[in-house]
């Protein structure tokens, strides 16, 4: 999930790539051995003037050629819990695009459309499944920006699924934990247990490019708290008493503040002690490889939600 491009077997060793417009690129490459995670290698760059990612890549990777799992951007594509249709799972996928056609804002027939399932709700609730509807353009762009660069390009990805291979990692999931990501106005929330993806939610942000006041205090931890309400009842789940922030400048008083706010746990991720790392990865750094760091923990259960 979510664009396989080659035949998949399971791989120790594989490349994170992020190629976004705005907020710069970056590549992670990460080896695991059983429950042991090294990340091998890691690095940021700006965005390229010229839209020409080859040289950055080239900068980017050095030496590493692991195949690589990259992300397309995430205003190139929309985020959709559906309805599951009653049809065979080999159908779900061209169902669910039939379906979506007027609730997304590019047309159907420009854009790349996939599903994942949820796991099953409470009793007497319907079925759902997730569905994403990215811009054919916008990924076509991403698979050739990294085929040109003669790197071996295994699959294609979203921010909010590498947020979840990263979540499965946490001690925390094992009783389930709320991850949740913040990048100036915006918000990525995912909501695991015992490596099984159940939430996802997107929240803007009052305030958030200026920093993060107290307007925008209030409105994360009302989202979360709706999500976390939401996730114990329509899953009919025991409470989820963990929430991790994903490394940022800012995070270690965004914890506070929602510790504060919060009758949960509420921790910041550090990389550093999630992975073994070359060296001291700072917050910046952390919060910059992020989504690549996802990428590269691609695993095989990831599969497991896909219909």
């Amino acid at each position: 999930m979510i664009w396989p491009l080659r035949k998949r077997a399971r791989q120790d060793t594989q490349t994170g790539i992020v190629l976004d417009p705005h907020h710069g690129g970056s590549a992670a490459v990460v080896h695991r051995q059983g429950s042991r995670l090294r990340l091998r290698h890691c690095a940021v760059c700006l965005p390229p003037d010229d839209g020409n990612w080859r040289p950055e890549l080239a900068a980017l990777l050095a030496d590493h050629s692991a195949p690589v799992n990259a992300v397309v951007p995430e205003e190139a594509y929309q985020l959709l819990l559906v309805e599951r249709p009653d049809v065979p799972a080999e159908e779900l996928a061209g169902a669910v695009r039939w379906r979506i056609r007027e609730l997304i804002n590019t047309p159907v027939e420009e854009s790349v459309v996939d599903v994942f399932d949820v796991p099953a709700q409470a009793r007497g609730s319907r079925n759902m499944v997730y569905a994403v509807a990215a811009q054919s353009q916008a990924v076509g762009q991403v698979a050739e920006q990294v085929r040109d660069s003669d790197l071996p390009l295994q699959s294609i990805d979203i921010a909010e699924l590498c947020m979840r291979n990263i979540a499965t990692e946490l001690e925390q999931d094992r009783f389930g934990v709320a991850f949740l990501l913040v990048r100036g106005s915006q918000g990525f929330l995912t909501i695991t247990r015992d490596r099984k993806l159940y939430v996802i939610r997107q929240m803007e942000i009052p305030g958030g490019d200026a920093g993060i006041g107290d307007e925008a205090v209030s409105a994360i931890a009302l989202e979360l708290q709706r999500s976390l309400d939401y996730f114990e009842s329509h899953y009919d789940q025991r409470p989820i008493r963990d929430v991790v922030l994903a490394p940022s400048t800012e995070g270690i008083a965004l914890s506070a503040a929602l510790g504060r706010e919060m009758a949960v746990n509420v921790t910041l991720l550090d990389l550093n002690e999630l992975l073994e790392t070359p060296r001291e990865l700072s917050p910046e750094e952390q919060s910059r490889c992020l989504l690549a760091v996802g990428a590269a923990l691609r695993g095989p259960d990831v599969l497991e939600q896909a219909a």
